[in-house]
């Protein structure tokens, strides 16, 4: 009975600390979906951070922005980063930034509509995931 009582402790604990902070961060286990060894959404904005090299992750954010039939309006980058912007079918904006960390890690942003759209942003992630694996 006191383990019990403690574990519902520990729980109620992490669950609130997750929802005061307003950050969710989901480490490898349950990060696993996406292949990456983290991601946070945060104030609306997903952040996934992948195993390639920023080249590489540009191509794919491309791609997937094609494979996903979003209608891309613009799009540009430079040794520092670059932003690409598009819209879903209904005009929701899809915004994305790909920044290189180190020569093997880059790390990308997107926010999916004004407020975030937490369900489409980790589809975006996915299909960049799914792309940089083959």
């Amino acid at each position: 009975m006191k383990r019990a009582k403690l574990l519902a402790v520990v729980f109620l604990t992490v669950c609130s600390a997750l929802c005061a902070g307003g950050c969710i961060l989901l480490a490898v286990g349950a990060g696993a979906g996406l292949g990456v060894g983290a991601y946070k959404f945060v104030k609306g904005e997903l952040e996934v951070a992948y195993p390639a090299g920023y080249e590489e992750t540009w191509s794919a954010a491309l791609a997937a922005m094609d494979a996903l039939e979003l209608t891309r309006e613009d799009a540009g980058k430079d040794a520092f980063g670059g932003r690409i912007e598009a819209a879903r079918a209904d005009g929701t904006p899809v915004k994305m930034s790909v920044t290189p960390v180190t020569p093997n890690s880059t790390t990308v942003k997107i926010r999916v509509g004004t407020f975030g759209n937490r369900a489409m942003s980790e589809m975006i992630a996915s299909e960049i995931e799914a792309i940089l694996r083959k």
